[in-house]
């Protein structure tokens, strides 16, 4: 086929502009398959703030709030869905993000009730009914994305506020919001074999889920159709500790009732700033937790993903939300990062969770009673330790883990690193007491988590963990905390300070001058398993001081599976994209001569 319009020199450069542009398209596409992590980490409307700032973030999972009475606003011929949520869905799918869609909100013509929060007219009759609304909805819905690669879905949010109280978002009973999600999935599994329904995001009445539960083992239809809902989901704000300790209810719920487990993710997590004045006026008043530094934002990212993987290593956890979004979240800012791009510490936290936490394999929590001052959870890898701690009250507190490798490498907040070696056969890590600043609850975000990464840890699996000790107090700060971590008292110089801590930083955990030799086991967590554990070789001596650089892609898993693939094939695409435009242009001049 000739193309007469085009000439014959040009004719010859298109098949190298097509290579060209395989070229840059491929590095494109291969940093993105390079970036992916961990699918339990996650984030809320991430495609607000566009594809670098998600890429760059290191999310494995994303939510997408889909709002009934925004798409059919008006009537069920509607369909509106805004350009960025298609092209985010697609940027999500080319990544390897998974997506959870959340359908909420009923339109006023919908419900005789109040819109947006009203039960669905037609709720109880047959799915296969017309004047079941939702279910004509819910039906639209997974078939048009589906074919977008959306799978997941979470049948509204809130159902545990009631009627007229802050936040809430479901006008009818317990046995109503059973039904809504009993009818989501019967519709979604027929429009989707792959479909998997989750439970909308409950957190503010411990009660609820129980309650829930009974109307569902209430129902004889349920056992045959796995209870009608695949995923239990939670929304936890401010506290930390209530991502731990509500978790373990849901698991303990369904045991005592008699349920089989289902999976517990969160999906809404969070601890909005108020101190921001790049975003708030200095008059600005909050209603509730009205003292939330950035740096508090920041340890409590660190905090909820630590707590939540202790409760649920399998747990699937959202951050809420990438980008402020002040007209949806009342003029509050629970964005990573601002309207303008600009990021806050809690975006570099984010980056340090997924780097440091991702592809874990057992995280264990110490038991509180034992250590009261301090938090610390210990992930467990193939063949490496990361041991994550902060205070819990407004007192230093000196954590002594005992060592199992001959270095390790000590990273605060920020994602500084530093590497240290153990003393007498122990690290002992300082942490920073708590603000303890919230008028209701004092202590309600710890202070600046420490993490601890012991690498090439011999048989680190099968190994029993060794007991860690806790001592009142400790030395901070210091300009390097590699310095006093890794000389002995006698040999300690005036170290040269490598960073200046500013007036609000987190104070830098050190080494006790006084060396203590291997303390008595007062860890009560249960080893990881039952294998004799080898006293590990240590080390003295001085290291560098200078803080080691670090990169926002360090540390990430190594991409594995298709993801691993994908470069290789999207540069045979761009090589067949070549071939075939070689043999498009330059066949007809062959043909000719034959």
């Amino acid at each position: 086929m000739n193309i007469p319009s085009l000439s014959k020199p040009f004719r010859l450069m298109l098949p190298w502009l097509l290579a060209l542009w395989a070229l840059l398209l491929t590095p494109t596409q291969r940093s993105a398959a390079q970036r992916s992590t961990d699918m339990r980490f996650g984030l809320v409307n991430a495609y607000e703030a566009g594809p670098q700032a998600v890429a760059e973030s290191g999310a494995g999972w994303e939510i997408v709030l889909l709002r009934w009475d925004a798409i059919q606003p008006t009537a069920p011929t509607e369909w509106r869905i805004p350009p960025e949520l298609e092209e985010g869905l697609f940027g999500a799918r080319a990544a390897g993000r998974e997506v959870v869609g959340v359908l909420v909100g009923t339109p006023a013509w919908a419900t005789d009730g109040q819109p947006g929060t009203g039960v669905p007219r037609g709720l109880y009759l047959p799915v296969n009914d017309p004047k079941n609304l939702w279910a004509a909805f819910v039906q639209q819905a997974v078939s048009y994305f589906a074919a977008r690669g959306v799978n997941r879905w979470a049948i509204w949010r809130n159902p545990d506020i009631p009627s007229g109280t802050l936040g809430w978002e479901w006008d009818g009973s317990i046995a109503d919001y059973y039904q809504l999600v009993k009818v989501a999935y019967l519709v979604a599994h027929n429009a989707n074999p792959n479909a998997q329904v989750h439970l909308g995001g409950v957190g503010y009445d411990p009660g609820w889920f129980a309650r829930f539960l009974d109307v569902v083992l209430n129902d004889p239809t349920a056992p045959a159709n796995n209870f009608y809902f695949d995923v239990a989901t939670l929304h936890l704000y401010y506290s930390p500790e209530r991502i731990y300790t509500l978790m373990q209810n849901h698991f303990y719920v369904m045991q005592q009732k008699g349920l089989p487990l289902k999976e517990v993710w969160v999906n809404e997590t969070n601890a909005r700033p108020t101190v921001d004045p790049q975003v708030y006026a200095p008059d600005k008043t909050f209603r509730e937790h009205p003292n939330i530094t950035l740096e508090q934002q920041a340890a409590f990212i660190v905090q909820a993903y630590a707590l939540g993987f202790a409760a649920n290593r399998g747990a699937h956890i959202a951050v809420y939300r990438l980008v402020d979004h002040l007209e949806e979240d009342d003029e509050e800012a629970f964005g990573l990062l601002r309207t303008d791009g600009s990021e806050r510490p809690a975006f570099r936290a984010y980056q340090l969770v997924v780097r440091e936490f991702g592809g874990f394999v057992y995280a264990r929590r110490v038991s509180e009673e034992t250590h009261p001052l301090v938090d610390y959870v210990r992930l467990t890898f193939e063949d490496k330790v990361t041991h994550v701690a902060w205070a819990r009250t407004e007192r230093n507190a000196t954590l002594i883990i005992p060592a199992r490798s001959e270095e390790a490498t000590l990273i605060d907040l920020e994602g500084r690193r530093w590497p240290v070696k153990p003393q007498n056969g122990v690290y002992r890590v300082v942490v920073g007491g708590a603000e303890c600043n919230d008028p209701q609850e004092g202590c309600l975000i710890g202070g600046a988590p420490w993490l601890l990464v012991e690498e090439d840890v011999p048989n680190a699996l099968n190994e029993t963990p060794p007991s860690v000790q806790v001592e009142e107090g400790g030395e901070l700060p210091t300009p390097n905390p590699a310095v006093l971590m890794t000389m002995t008292a006698q040999a300690l110089p005036s170290p040269t300070p490598t960073f200046t801590p500013s007036p609000s930083a987190t104070p830098t955990p050190t080494l006790t001058p006084t060396l203590l030799p291997i303390p008595t086991p007062t860890d009560t967590l249960p080893p990881e398993h039952t294998a004799t554990p080898k006293a590990p070789e240590t080390t003295a001596g001085p290291v560098s001081s200078t803080p080691e650089p670090t990169s926002p892609a360090e540390g990430m898993p190594s991409p594995q599976g298709f993801a691993a693939l994908l470069p290789y094939l999207l540069v045979g695409l761009g090589i067949l994209v070549i071939v075939i435009g070689l043999g498009y242009f330059l066949w007809p001049g062959i043909a000719g001569r034959r």
